[in-house]
């Protein structure tokens, strides 16, 4: 009895690691991060969006698009960062103005007011 028990836990443990090894890695990056970019430095297109704003008040704001870190009067491809903003970043070309959203889908609202009835937040009591 005690064998026949450890050799059915053991076909169960073999069988559920190969069911486990079909599924696919959570943690694992997209394919697209995984496939080496050429060395060419071939043109950039502003296809997959902005990664990260830089806003210096008084100096050269930034950007990084497609993982290429540009600033005002850089190039993307054959476009020219004309305006950068908390929102988006403005590109010129011969063919006309482009403007790459943040985040195209999100709408920024103000918060509401956190205060409670006497102007105060959080817990007074002693």
């Amino acid at each position: 009895m005690p064998y026949t028990l450890i050799g059915l836990l053991t076909c169960v443990l073999v069988g559920s690691g190969s069911v486990l090894a079909q599924v696919p890695d959570p943690t694992r990056p997209p394919e697209a991060w995984l496939v080496p970019r050429p060395a060419s430095g071939g043109p950039i297109t502003a296809d997959s969006g902005i990664q990260t704003v830089i806003l210096r008040p008084g100096g050269k704001s930034a950007a990084v698009i497609n993982g290429q870190y540009v600033s005002l009067g850089d190039l993307i491809g054959d476009k020219q960062v004309i305006k950068i903003t908390e929102s988006e970043v403005v590109l010129k070309s011969d063919t006309g103005r482009e403007i790459i959203k943040v985040m195209p889908s999100v709408e920024k609202t103000p918060a509401a007011s956190k205060t409670g009835k006497w102007g105060r937040t959080g817990n007074t009591e002693k």
